[in-house]
């Protein structure tokens, strides 16, 4: 019984140096990011941004957030001269601040989208207002990603 005990407890530890030699370690900080967003009150961006934050926890960042530019270059033309492929690009300048006002980063934030083979107008409009969605979708991912690196720091 001891014997076997005292081989347990050599194999957790030497599971443990193992992984700890490896850089497997627990987060060292693990407070949920929270931020006051600022903008005008009609930008998509900004609402779908606030989705992401709990607004009545302690807010630790300020954020900016500019207009958003939506880009929309045709890439090819059919015979009958009609689009068949657009590049989509989107941009939205944002500013972070601490909680003391200090400027921690400021950047336009840019997403790019190709689309092929856009058939009716309706289609092409729909298809097009959902680009600009994921665009805006992965954005938010790149500036979630940028403030989670921050708040480590």
């Amino acid at each position: 019984m001891i014997v076997m005990s005292k081989i347990n407890l050599l194999a957790v530890i030497l599971i443990t140096t193992l992984l700890s030699s490896c850089g497997f370690h627990t987060p060292i900080k693990n407070t949920e990011l929270n931020a006051v967003i600022v903008s005008d009150k009609s930008n998509t961006f900004a609402i779908e941004l606030k989705k992401r934050f709990n607004q009545e926890a302690v807010q630790n960042l300020t954020i900016q957030i500019g207009v958003e530019i939506q880009k929309q270059q045709t890439t090819s033309y059919t015979t009958t001269n009609t689009t068949n492929s657009y590049t989509l690009s989107l941009s939205v300048p944002i500013r972070v601040f601490s909680a003391k006002q200090e400027l921690l980063f400021s950047q336009d934030l840019k997403a790019s989208k190709h689309l092929n083979k856009i058939t009716s107008s309706q289609a092409d409009r729909l298809q097009i207002e959902e680009s600009y969605t994921q665009l805006r979708k992965t954005i938010i991912k790149k500036l979630l990603r940028r403030l989670s690196k921050l708040d480590e720091n």
